[in-house]
């Protein structure tokens, strides 16, 4: 979770406090938590031994913390799994941190004695301190924390993160003063006006608004996208459905001397596929029930693997990637972005490229295919590149006859992706097969109308694409100024994000 992401999400109360401890520090000494509090983590008993688990011993984890009391878990251990592994037991009251993965920084307090696991950072104050002072302390440091813990491949810190903090400890009346007044805010209640820090409740209500304004935008921006998105969905099934071009357009396509018909043409792809000598089990018919939209005359209703040269699916066996350059990609799900675009490419040794490009060596204009996860996205292969395939993808290489960007717009349409996933409703993880993939219906147009729809797609993808871009930059030019707003109000900074290699 980003620092803006947590803004937008986090309850104002959390805000308020952070602009509390902010201005504490002008009027008390900086202290460190290892100054006024000694802190321990727990552990995880071997998976591997069974008699380590299923006891009568409560074992918490990061994600159960949940800025509350736990009053309860999931997992129990056994007294043989505490005394051999480096869990401990923490007594009832004691004050937990989360220091690892999308949880960092969230905080719980036991209401029973329990073991933890490694990425929970326990705290035992030494000096007279309100248990729920240094709670709001902990759930307002969540900020800093996310900052210092972005950046790796998941958010962590560590008990020296957590022993460096920094914290005011002021008298006790006035730790019970900010705890009413932030209790009342978390509760709903007006803030109370007569707080001993002015200066606290003007900077409260700025923040107040800046969080207001930046969630009120942001479900602007996100409406915005999913409505782009929904265009350019609109815009396919007006194009597999025959009604982008216009009657205009038709009628000049079809007074022209080479006009082919798709009946003809899917003849034509079925006697070249039969004179290739590659053996196919015959496809059964299309029955009437199964034809979801009329379409033109000139066009027929066919299944995929009667348009295909090949629809292979990926081996079934995880690939050894490597984080060095090697000359050697696999594609995999996480390399295909919505927009059908690869982002990234995975390394692999040669021998491991090797074993994988036994069934199907892929090549420019084949199309790669998500059958898993994010079923539906695709994209074409890179040219000029030793690729093979990864997990959850599969390959589609069209026939002779098909414009490869034209059977790419047929498998990224939603409907069509629909009408495969209601073959596993009730199912587990969705996903699709290569039997499903062979056996799905689509609508077939003339050669000549597929170069006239993929021009038109793309001429109007192009100002749709130009229109999301616009509004991505805003939300980014947004963001930006937020997070410098931020910064100022609370004097945090987030860490780079990580460059990668595309």
């Amino acid at each position: 979770m980003t620092l803006l992401e947590l803004f937008k999400k986090v309850d104002p109360s959390v805000l308020a406090a952070k602009m509390i401890f902010k201005h504490l520090q002008g009027l008390y000494p900086v202290l460190k938590i290892s100054d006024i509090a000694d802190t321990s983590s727990g552990g995880t008993p071997s998976r591997g031994m069974i008699e380590y688990y299923n006891g009568d011993i409560p074992w918490v984890k990061s994600g159960e913390l949940k800025d509350g009391l736990i009053t309860n878990c999931d997992e129990y251990i056994t007294a043989a799994g505490l005394k051999n592994s480096s869990a401990k037991l923490f007594p009832k009251g004691t004050l937990l941190v989360a220091m690892y993965g999308a949880n960092i920084g969230k905080t719980g307090v036991l209401d029973f004695d329990a073991t933890t696991n490694q990425a929970v950072c326990a705290i035992f104050p030494r000096v007279e301190i309100s248990k729920d002072f240094l709670f709001w302390y902990f759930k307002q440091q969540r900020i800093d924390f996310i900052a210092i813990g972005k950046g790796g491949a998941q958010p962590n810190i560590s008990q020296t993160v957590i022993n460096n903090a920094s914290i005011i400890v002021p008298d006790e009346k006035i730790q019970k003063l900010i705890v009413d007044f932030l209790e009342r805010i978390e509760q709903g209640n007006v803030i109370d006006e007569k707080f001993f820090i002015p200066e606290v409740l003007e900077d409260v209500e700025r923040i107040y608004k800046y969080k207001n304004c930046y969630v009120d935008l942001s479900e602007s921006f996100e409406n915005q996208l999913t409505q782009i998105e929904n265009l350019n969905q609109a815009i396919l099934q007006e194009a597999v459905q025959g009604k982008l071009l216009s009657e205009a357009e038709l009628t000049e396509l079809k007074n022209e001397q080479d006009y082919e018909p798709a009946n003809i043409l899917l003849k034509r792809i079925k006697s070249e596929k039969a004179k290739s000598g590659k053996k196919e089990k015959p496809l059964p018919p299309i029955k009437p029930a199964e034809i979801p939209f009329e379409i033109p005359e000139s066009w027929v209703w066919c299944r995929l693997g009667e348009i295909c040269e090949e629809i292979i699916d990926c081996p079934h066996s995880t690939p050894k990637y490597l984080s060095t350059e090697t000359g050697y990609y696999g594609i995999d799900t996480n390399c295909i972005d919505n927009s059908g675009n690869i982002t990234r490419l995975r390394h692999l040794s040669k021998e491991g490229y090797e074993e994988r490009i036994k069934r199907i060596v892929p090549f420019q204009n084949d199309i790669i295919y998500a059958r898993e996860g994010s079923i539906g996205l695709a994209a074409f292969i890179p040219k000029e590149k030793n690729i093979c395939l990864g997990q959850r993808v599969m390959l589609f290489r069209s026939s002779h006859g098909i414009i490869p960007s034209f059977l790419k717009m047929i498998v990224t349409e939603e409907t069509y992706k629909k009408r495969l996933l209601e073959k596993h409703r009730g199912m587990g993880a969705k996903h699709v097969n290569v039997k499903d993939i062979i056996f799905s219906l689509i609508s077939l147009p003339p050669l000549s109308e597929q170069t006239r729809i993929v021009a038109e797609i793309e001429k109007q993808l192009a100002k749709t694409k130009q229109i999301r871009q616009h509004i991505i930059a805003s939300q980014q030019a947004t963001e930006q100024l937020l997070k410098a707003l931020l910064h100022g109000a609370f004097e945090v900074e987030e860490s780079p994000d990580p460059v990668g290699k595309v």
